[in-house]
């Protein structure tokens, strides 16, 4: 499978936080709008502003195409972005933030994995004046509706429904018959995790009369055979295995060749390499589209930025969930052809539809009616005129 990044998507895999902290001073361009300052009359298109945006880690195709997705919409919307991995660790996801702020980004589309380091973020945000907008991981539910009371520098989230994206998993297998299923992922309390096994527990358990019979939890996927292999070991007879993130599957894959074991994948945040083994048909079922919150939050703060900020209807910052759909053996080759093959999901097209200074009347509507009906498998390979 070709792997996609076209563009100069694969130049901004290579900014370090050298290069993010050589920005330092620097603002808009053109217009000469102030760096942070979130306010402009008449944005242009010629405008241009610096973002920094993070990933959880790097290194791994789950994370990669995060980054480089959003790295592809600030390209074709005409920014610079600067780009930096928290390499799975909370203190240094809270020191990038510390670091772009002291480079002076106009803004940051942040990802937060580790909950809390969201209102420590939040609150540097706000005493810099530098708008923020949290894409994909988005941190504890409380903390946001705390920082959206507070911070006016907050322009808002956009997520992806990871208890549903652990519901179709737990909903695929039970319809493949399974009746015991084992657990691998992240760290335990990551609300990311648990969202997503309370979705499954919900489709295997409750409506599929199945039964989960242990779990293992690492620090990262590099841990994951490790974890694989001890949980199975002890555990040969589980019908099933359901890998919270794509990243997990290699190592789920890799303990049963070494055990001698055969049994059903399901993987929550297909990535490529998961998606190479649904090709093959070692994994069942998998998640897609968790990707695609972070082009869309860029699109909400560069909207913030040009000063037309999206507000819903109580005039509070939006707070969008997108639901992943089901990646299988009959729609796997569609799905490659989207998210790989020298392509972005959602391409330039979508991205200015979103954006005010590329289209007239630009509205919380426009994105909520992008969420719900195009952002489909189906939408998608529509826009991308398949």
């Amino acid at each position: 499978m070709k792997r996609k990044r076209g563009f100069k998507s694969v130049l901004a895999v290579a900014l370090t936080l050298a290069l993010t902290l050589s920005l330092a001073g620097c603002g808009s361009s053109d217009n000469g709008t102030a760096s942070g300052s979130g306010t402009q009359a008449s944005p242009s298109v010629g405008t241009v502003y610096t973002i920094g945006f993070n990933t959880w880690g790097s290194g791994t195709s789950t994370f990669d195409n995060m980054g480089d997705d959003i790295a592809y919409a600030l390209e074709v919307l005409g920014m610079e972005g600067s780009r930096v991995a928290d390499d799975f660790t909370a203190d240094k996801e809270l020191q990038n933030m510390q670091n772009f702020i002291s480079a002076g980004v106009d803004g940051i589309v942040m990802q937060i994995s580790a909950d809390p380091v969201l209102t420590q973020a939040a609150d540097a945000c706000l005493n810099a004046k530098i708008p923020f907008v949290l894409g994909i991981f988005v941190g504890d539910d409380e903390d946001r509706a705390e920082v959206s009371a507070n911070n006016e520098y907050y322009v808002g989230s956009v997520s992806a429904n990871l208890y549903q994206d652990g519901y179709l998993m737990g909903q695929a297998a039970a319809a493949d018959g399974h009746k015991t299923a084992v657990l691998l992922g992240g760290n335990v309390g990551d609300n990311h995790f648990e969202q997503r096994i309370a979705g499954f527990t919900q489709a295997f358990v409750t409506e599929g009369g199945g039964k989960i019979l242990d779990e293992a939890r690492c620090a990262s996927p590099a841990e994951g055979q490790e974890k694989a292999n001890a949980m199975l070991s002890a555990n040969r007879d589980a019908d099933c295995i359901y890998a919270m993130v794509g990243d997990y599957a290699p190592g789920a894959i890799n303990a049963m060749d070494a055990l001698g074991l055969e049994m059903d994948v399901y993987v929550s945040n297909a990535g490529e390499d998961a998606v190479n083994y649904i090709k093959e048909g070692r994994v069942a079922a998998g998640g897609g589209g968790n990707d695609l919150p972070g082009p869309i939050a860029a699109a909400l703060l560069i909207n913030y930025l040009d000063g037309t900020p999206i507000l819903d209807a109580d005039g509070n910052a939006p707070e969008f969930k997108i639901t992943p759909f089901v990646v299988t053996k009959d729609n796997v080759d569609d799905y490659i052809s989207i998210f790989y093959e020298d392509t972005h999901p959602i391409n330039q097209d979508i991205m200015e539809s979103l954006v005010s200074r590329y289209t007239e009347g630009v509205s919380y509507e426009t994105f909520e009616k992008l969420i719900e009906s195009g952002l489909t498998l189906e939408a998608l390979l529509a826009a991308h005129g398949s």
